[in-house]
């Protein structure tokens, strides 16, 4: 009796942007495979890009100007597709750490900060475990800083 088998396996390499499958087609003479033709062939599948910030509000070493009527800033960050939300809220952080609340638009994310402590330097960062829609993450962590300029 003749019995035919096909596996499918699906292998992600998602760090360098390509998946392959293997598919081996096993056909055997007994119920364990044994004897008879087996075929394998490997495809390489193209993945998604990994997403990119395309831009932020305020930008890398801006000079923000802030009256105090004016607190608190929003901090916005653009990617190129489409995000999983939750999981760039998680990658999110500030330092010193702020409290606040997301909103989205789109593919922006912007931060509302409840206060901003008293220093003069913010840095905004987004880490890897950001992914995009489709769960291809970012391919690095993305920082940028800027100063507070306190107007009264």
């Amino acid at each position: 009796m003749s019995t035919g088998k096909r596996f499918l396996f699906l292998f992600s390499f998602v760090s360098f942007g390509l998946g392959f499958l293997l598919s081996v087609d096993a056909m055997g003479t007994s119920p364990e495979g044994a004897g008879g033709d087996r075929d394998a062939s490997i495809a390489e599948l193209p993945m998604d890009e990994p997403p990119t910030v395309v831009s932020t509000d305020p930008k890398d070493g801006d000079g923000v100007n802030y009256f105090l009527y004016q607190f608190p800033r929003p901090i916005s960050v653009t990617f190129s597709r489409e995000m999983d939300r939750d999981s760039v809220e998680r990658a999110f952080s500030t330092s010193p750490a702020l409290e606040g609340t997301f909103s989205w638009s789109e593919n922006t994310v912007t931060f509302t900060p409840s206060s901003y402590p008293v220093t003069y330097e913010m840095t905004v960062t987004v880490g890897t475990g950001a992914r995009g829609a489709s769960g291809v993450p970012l391919r690095e962590s993305v920082s940028f800083s800027y100063r507070l300029i306190i107007m009264r």
